[in-house]
């Protein structure tokens, strides 16, 4: 039993439609057209799986015209696809899953239908899958193709979480689970970042021992003595040398007089592009170079997704990718 990088073969894009109207307020419908753009850019490269509450169904299909997304009818408290999904794996060169328990990032009220989506997606993808009481949500961690799972302390041993276990309790479960060799433990994520410091926001192995961390050079940064530690942390955690790529992080990005936690991490790969949030700031220039530097043979297409970053996210965040095998 095996993780499966990110960056290899996709089948699926699994996605859900914004509807949190207390968490989104005014800027609700942007977020949905904003996802709109990426889906549909997505689909592109790979087939979407769009699930939706039924009362949105004819909202969605008015914005996305698409023959290759699917439209899937689903019970939803949120959007954070990335977090309620199921976790897959390979075992016997087939495709199976985890589903994780999801408890509102142990702040939210409303969370039982995005708890049960992990089970549904499975069925859908007619697949074999487990089901786990460890509450994980899939953007606290990460992982590469030599068994190293990344993640931060400050969301997984969160006691909001009620999780039960030690940190090397935690460790040998996800060994077992998941079929992970180590657990490298960032101390803690981007101030003020909902889910209390997801990894997603972090780092990303891109393969071949290289990796993308979020950096910060502004000193004045509430974020760069965090970010200089996570960088300290990936040095010292191995005994062979890697590549370390610093993406520095959009500072001061504002949308609706509501200072967003940003990250240019969170991005998504799909079979032939990579797909980076915009902020419309001069990083983005500086990012974009970096990118397409280091994947010449991917397209590197930027979109504006303030809006979905102003509920608590970005493209990472809303999309997960079901591995093909």
């Amino acid at each position: 039993m095996k993780l499966i990088p990110e960056w290899l073969p996709h089948k699926y894009c699994c996605v859900a439609w914004p509807c949190n109207k207390e968490l989104y307020g005014e800027v609700l419908y942007d977020a949905k057209l904003e996802l709109a753009k990426v889906i549909n850019e997505i689909s592109l490269d790979e087939k979407v799986l769009l699930f939706c509450n039924k009362s949105d169904i004819t909202e969605a299909r008015k914005i996305i015209d698409n023959k290759n997304i699917e439209l899937v009818i689903a019970n939803l408290d949120d959007s954070w696809m990335r977090d309620i999904a199921p976790i897959f794996l390979e075992n016997n060169k087939k495709l199976e899953s985890i589903c994780f328990e999801f408890n509102g990032y142990g702040k939210y009220p409303n969370y039982k239908n995005d708890n049960r989506l992990g089970n549904l997606i499975s069925q859908k993808l007619n697949i074999k899958s487990i089901n786990s009481d460890i509450v994980l949500e899939g953007g606290a961690i990460t992982y590469d193709e030599e068994g190293n799972l990344f993640t931060t302390e400050s969301a997984l041993l969160n006691k909001n979480r009620k999780n039960k276990l030690s940190k090397k309790e935690f460790e040998n479960k996800l060994i077992e689970l998941l079929g992970v060799k180590n657990i490298i433990w960032f101390p803690e994520g981007l101030v003020a970042d909902d889910t209390d410091g997801h990894i997603d926001n972090l780092i990303c192995p891109i393969g071949n021992k290289t990796y993308l961390i979020a950096s910060s050079k502004d000193t004045t940064s509430p974020n760069y003595n965090i970010l200089k530690k996570n960088i300290e942390v990936m040095n010292n955690s191995f005994k062979h040398d890697i590549n370390l790529i610093e993406i520095p992080i959009p500072e001061h990005v504002l949308f609706h007089q509501k200072k967003l936690v940003a990250s240019y991490i969170n991005f998504y790969f799909t079979n032939n592009k990579i797909i980076l949030p915009k902020f419309s700031v001069p990083q983005d220039e500086e990012v974009f170079d970096i990118f397409n530097s280091l994947f010449p043979k991917k397209t590197i297409i930027m979109i504006s997704t303030k809006a979905i970053n102003y509920g608590g996210g970005n493209i990472h965040c809303v999309t997960m990718n079901v591995p093909k095998i």
